[in-house]
């Protein structure tokens, strides 16, 4: 994730955080807004399924896909008030990728400025993936091998 702030990230990209937040904290901050009548009417479009989906890499060099193997996940798709939500998640946790739909749908209705509980819940999120990669990269980075390139 970049160092941009939640208000200027995509649809896609506020889909890619809400498929790592924490299922429970997910889950706690949705029923809060159910509950509250924060929402709106919410309508399941497609109820959440469970199942595998193929994991395609690029390698860098030719450029060609291949097939890594299958991932376990759920997906759901909900409406609200006739706007769309969507959501896939790795795993079988069929209620958060609920919640992840609703949270889409609430989002692209009313933005992320009118729910503070739910920027917050997102902005740990992106904070938490950033530091993974920083990390990540920092025990990798020393293997980085640079190639001349001969003409």
């Amino acid at each position: 994730m970049s160092d941009i702030s939640l208000h200027e990230m995509s649809r896609e990209e506020i889909c890619s955080l809400l498929s790592h937040c924490d299922s429970s904290s997910l889950i706690s901050v949705m029923n809060s807004l159910l509950q509250e009548g924060h929402i709106g009417t919410v309508d399941l479009v497609r109820p959440a399924v469970t199942g595998t989906v193929q994991l395609q890499v690029r390698e860098p060099i030719c450029e060609e896909r291949f097939i890594v193997g299958d991932a376990l996940v759920s997906v759901a798709e909900v409406s609200i008030d006739g706007t769309l939500g969507w959501a896939m998640r790795l795993d079988a946790d069929e209620k958060a990728t609920v919640a992840a739909a609703i949270a889409d749908a609430y989002i692209a209705r009313v933005g992320l400025e009118k729910e503070e509980r739910l920027a917050e819940l997102l902005q740990r999120t992106k904070f938490d993936l950033d530091a993974a990669d920083a990390q990540e990269w920092s025990e990798i980075s020393n293997t980085v091998i640079e190639f001349e390139e001969l003409d």
